[in-house]
C-alpha cells in the first residue's frame, strides 16, 4: 500500500511540474522540430522579449519569419502583440547575387499586450 502511495505522490509531483513549466516561457537556446531552426529567446522585461531566430541548411526567409510571428503568439498567448525587427531582413536577390550567401539571423524584439490583473 506504501509502494502504490508513493508511486501516486511521484506521478503528482511530476504533473504538477509539467503544469507549471507550460506557463512560463522558456529561456534560452532551443530547437524548433516543425520548423528546422534553432531559436533563443530571453525575458527583458515583464511584457517585452527578445527572440533571435538562426536558420539552418539554407532554411528560407519565409519559414524563418513565420516562425517568429508564432513564437511570438506562443509568448505572448494572445493577439496584440508587436514585432520590432532589429536585424536580419534579406532583399529578394541576396541569394541569386551574393555567392556563398549565408543568411543572417533573423533577430526581433517582441512587446506583449499588458494582461489586465482582476481584483
Amino acid at each position: 500500500m506504501k509502494s502504490i502511495l508513493i508511486v501516486f505522490m511521484l506521478c503528482m509531483t511530476g504533473c504538477a511540474h509539467i503544469l507549471e513549466g507550460e506557463s512560463e516561457v522558456s529561456e534560452g537556446k532551443a530547437w524548433d522540430f516543425d520548423h528546422q531552426v534553432q531559436f533563443e529567446q530571453h525575458k527583458i522585461s515583464d511584457n517585452n522579449y527578445s527572440l533571435i531566430v538562426r536558420s539552418t541548411n539554407r532554411t528560407r526567409f519565409s519559414t524563418l519569419s513565420a516562425f517568429l510571428v508564432r513564437q511570438s503568439f506562443q509568448i505572448c498567448k494572445t493577439y496584440g502583440f508587436k514585432i520590432e525587427i532589429v536585424d536580419g531582413i534579406e532583399t529578394y536577390n541576396d541569394e541569386k547575387y551574393i555567392k556563398s550567401f549565408i543568411p543572417a539571423s533573423l533577430q526581433a524584439n517582441i512587446e506583449c499586450k499588458p494582461r489586465l490583473k482582476k481584483g
